[in-house]
């Protein structure tokens, strides 16, 4: 899921998944996740475009020689999400491949062969009320608990995948069960963020996009000019003119032995007037997918 956030309501957004309101020193109980404690079933996005290389989990094939670089090659689809409590308390988070593997206790490299990939316990949890969820990236203004995991791995090819940062976290919204649904677990992790400011002028109060055309760049005495062209009315880049430096003067009384003497200073601004909005960015996600589902355990 890809959206456009104002820098701050996404840093707020940012603030809740990693700091979350975070239980008393030594309490790892977690009352509000207790409901959602299970198995689920489900599939990530990323797995089901065309695209293989959209994949979360790392695939070391070479294209040229490997034909399973050609399709998704062990898809994070139809896989198992289990939310369970350990006896000391502490609430963890488990992915399966199928339930043979619940059953005989190998979990899924979430990042794939050879990553080595782990997820700390719950780490912190936030209640999010209904307004609050419409004005996230959640779904549908209804009030969810967000649950944060740490995640490492220990081949750091595998973390290129994943949002540039020195610490990594996998974030659960935990959506309770409706009168038309069963309870469901929707699985965020930080892919990258895109810088979308963009330079702008403002011409009659309006302000209109701006391009720079790199390839028409002149040099002379005076320094680069540039060749930009301004958005109009329908979107259309159509109208491009020569950036130009605007010289300005003005007097300044120096006081001097004597006397006063009146000293002319000047500076250059360019023209037109090139501006860039700031705090917007493009935050793209992996987003997974996931179903209460009624498993048992074999040996159940």
């Amino acid at each position: 899921m890809t959206r456009v956030l104002p820098f701050a309501l996404s840093m707020v957004l940012t603030g809740a998944a990693c700091a979350g309101l975070q239980n008393p020193a030594g309490d790892v109980s977690h009352p509000d996740v207790e409901p959602f404690l299970g198995v689920y079933v489900g599939s990530f996005d990323s797995a089901q475009s065309e695209d293989p290389a959209d994949d979360l989990n790392y695939n070391p094939c070479e294209p040229a020689a490997d034909e399973r670089c050609l399709t998704h090659h062990a898809p994070l689809a139809d896989i198992l999400l289990e939310l369970h409590r350990q006896p000391g308390g502490e609430v963890l988070l488990t992915f399966f491949r199928s339930r043979d593997d619940r059953d005989a206790g190998r979990e899924l490299d979430l990042l794939g062969r050879g990553c080595d990939t782990r997820l700390g316990s719950l780490e912190s949890v936030d209640l999010v009320g209904r307004e609050k969820a419409r004005a996230s990236t959640a779904a549908e203004g209804s009030a969810y608990v967000l649950a944060s995991f740490p995640l490492h791995a220990a081949n750091r090819l595998c973390l290129g995948k994943l949002r540039p940062t020195s610490r990594h976290h996998l974030r659960l919204e935990l959506h309770p069960a409706t009168a038309t649904g069963a309870p469901r677990v929707r699985v965020v992790i930080d892919k990258n963020v895109r810088d979308t400011n963009y330079l702008y002028v403002v011409e009659d109060g309006v302000r209109r996009r701006v391009t720079i055309d790199l390839d028409n760049q002149l040099e002379d005495d005076d320094g680069d000019r540039y060749r930009v062209c301004i958005e109009n009315d329908l979107g259309e880049y159509e109208r491009c003119v020569l950036t130009d430096r605007e010289f300005r003067s003005f007097a300044l009384p120096v006081p001097v032995p004597g006397g006063v003497a009146v000293n002319y200073t000047w500076w250059q601004e360019l023209r037109p007037r090139l501006r860039r909005t700031q705090g917007l960015y493009v935050v793209e996600r992996y987003v997974g997918r996931f179903e209460s589902a009624e498993i048992g355990r074999a040996d159940s």
